[in-house]
């Protein structure tokens, strides 16, 4: 089949009201988040602590330190420290900080979401309606359509920074690299303050304000993506002014105090407290205006009030934004940005399935620290892991901790899955012959196997109707996903109303999904009603009034039949 004629025969099925997904699409949400009990994560925790003991066994965090902290929405699941001794200093634990360097993005751009939620901006606003001084004078970067949007999602062609990074500086000898002497205009032309003061005069907002009138945009507003801690400078400057209040004071009252998140600072903390990094870090270098893009100190523990707050909220902060809605390609054809996150998403790490999981992630690092935030939603899963010293210790935190940990959530969520749905459902009416069969396989989650509607074989009828019009000889199974709503019924119970689409399984057959589109997916969850009620509406019956009962019914609301578990 030709990748023109799929396209043709999905709209073809959108037509006919029956939707459909091949194997590669599957949904991502098969299944609601799982409880994590005391001992649910016991044995996949435990491998992990023998592999990172393992690493450390073997010299791999050398002049590393490192806090890692893994929690659900509702609680801690795991923490691990490792102290450096030849790093000096107290031991590490939860309460050790360190610099988090572009993990404050998250902070800034909660700050502006929560100022949208109050309409005292808009993010399809000019920033020069809120930073007028940079549409004075001129300039080579045209500000006219560089909106605050655009540089939460790094989207305003702006460049990265202008106070660091220059190899001038940090070069003893750029010529080694073929780097010519610099000019007299160039030298002249030079900030004053940050790196070229050598950290002794932090750049002001006068200072950006400046230097974005000499310099050259990367692109054109809206045309690429592509990192600019500048933007995020400026997105500081806009929430002082916006809120008459100084930015660090702005998100201490807002988010730190309300979190409770008392260890987390923008001013240097207490020298009993750091995880040291050696010499040569960037501890305690004033950022300046550079502040709302990497100026902040925190903890792994504070930083686990922050991301479980996230992960519960993502899509309360502001009617109009999904914190979590990606905005803009990155480079890959996996990754996406958005504000700030560094979103990553993989259909390569479950073992059983192609369904794709999507990690929600911000970096951040200076000079000695770097660390990384996480939250993997569909799993209720949040980590926070942190090293002072050497970098590649972090890479090795990564390797070993996401995989198995993901992998070992997805078995838990599947089997809790099949407890509480999967089963016969039959009809309590010995008169009418319906009844309904939700099985189970790591593949294909919760699916249907059986389904009789008052002795008409429904899906011998949908599975013939659906393969002729796809005209395809795959598999074609019935997968349900939730929609994590609910209704109560007139006696109080609680519903959960999940959909079901129609899933092709072709993967054998190379003219379909095993092509180069095989991950071309357009799925409408609610492709067809009959009489004003969705044809794939089901409803879980609760036996009690609350949401961990066991289910013991089941409505297929457009067929208007309730059948009981068996």
């Amino acid at each position: 089949m030709t990748p023109f004629i799929k396209l043709l025969l999905s709209t073809g099925l959108f037509l006919a009201g029956i939707d459909f997904a091949y194997a590669a699409c599957e949904p991502e949400i098969s299944y609601p988040v799982p409880n994590y009990g005391k001992d649910t994560l016991r044995e996949p925790l435990g491998e992990i602590t023998k592999s990172l003991d393992g690493l450390i066994n073997a010299g791999e965090f050398a002049k590393t330190s490192f806090s890692l902290e893994i929690s659900s929405s509702r609680k801690t699941l795991y923490t691990k420290y490792h102290t450096d001794k030849s790093l000096g200093g107290s031991p590490i634990d939860g309460s050790s900080v360190y610099r988090i360097a572009s993990g404050t993005k998250m902070f800034t751009a909660l700050g502006i979401l929560k100022q949208e939620a109050l309409e005292r901006l808009n993010l399809d606003d000019e920033v020069t309606k809120y930073v007028s001084s940079l549409a004075n004078g001129p300039s080579r970067i045209s500000w006219k359509g560089i909106t605050i949007r655009s540089l939460l999602a790094h989207a305003g062609g702006l460049p990265d920074n202008f106070d660091d990074e220059d190899l001038l500086l940090t070069l003893a000898d750029p010529s080694v690299i073929g780097l010519p002497p610099v000019t007299a205009a160039q030298l002249k032309n030079l900030p004053k303050c940050g790196l070229y003061s050598n950290w002794t005069n932090p750049c002001t907002a006068a200072d950006l304000n400046d230097d974005l009138h000499q310099v050259d945009p990367v692109f054109t507003p809206q045309k690429e993506t592509s990192y600019s801690n500048v933007g995020y400078d400026i997105l500081g400057e806009i929430l002082s002014n916006v809120t008459g209040a100084k930015y660090k004071n702005y998100i201490s009252t807002s988010i730190l105090k309300p979190l409770g998140m008392k260890d987390t600072t923008f001013n240097v903390p207490d020298d009993s407290v750091t995880a040291k990094a050696g010499s040569g870090s960037y501890w305690g270098y004033d950022l300046g205006v550079g502040i709302s893009s990497g100026g902040m100190y925190s903890t792994s523990s504070d930083m686990m009030k922050f991301l479980r707050w996230t992960l519960k909220n993502h899509d309360k902060i502001t009617p109009t934004v999904n914190w979590f809605q990606p905005s803009a390609w990155n480079s890959g054809s996996h990754s996406l940005l958005g504000y700030p996150w560094e979103i990553f998403r993989s259909t390569e790490i479950l073992p059983n399935t192609k369904r794709p999981v999507t990690f929600y992630t911000k970096g951040g690092g200076l000079e000695g620290y770097y660390s990384y935030s996480i939250i993997i939603p569909q799993y209720d899963l949040v980590i926070f892991m942190s090293v002072a010293g050497e970098l590649a210790g972090l890479s090795n935190l990564y390797t070993k901790v996401l995989n198995p940990l993901v992998i070992a959530a997805e078995s838990e969520a599947q089997s809790q899955l099949n407890d509480n749905y999967g089963g016969v459902y039959v009809s309590t009416d010995e008169k009418l012959n319906s009844s309904i069969t939700f099985s189970h396989t790591d593949p294909r989650a919760l699916h249907i196997t059986s389904w009789v509607s008052n002795s008409t074989e429904v899906l011998a009828a949908l599975g013939s109707f659906v393969s002729k019009k796809a005209g395809t000889t795959g598999d074609l199974y019935f997968q349900l996903m939730p929609t994590f709503r609910t209704k109560r019924s007139s006696d109080g119970r609680i519903g959960d109303i999940w959909r079901f689409i129609n899933v092709i399984d072709d993967y054998d057959h190379p003219t379909n999904a095993t092509t180069v589109w095989n991950d071309y997916c357009v799925v409408n969850i609610d492709p067809i009603s009959y009489g004003k009620i969705p044809v794939n509406e089901v409803v879980f019956w609760r036996a009690t009034d609350g949401s961990n009962s066991v289910v013991d019914e089941v409505t297929l609301s457009a067929f208007r039949v309730t059948l009981r578990r068996s």
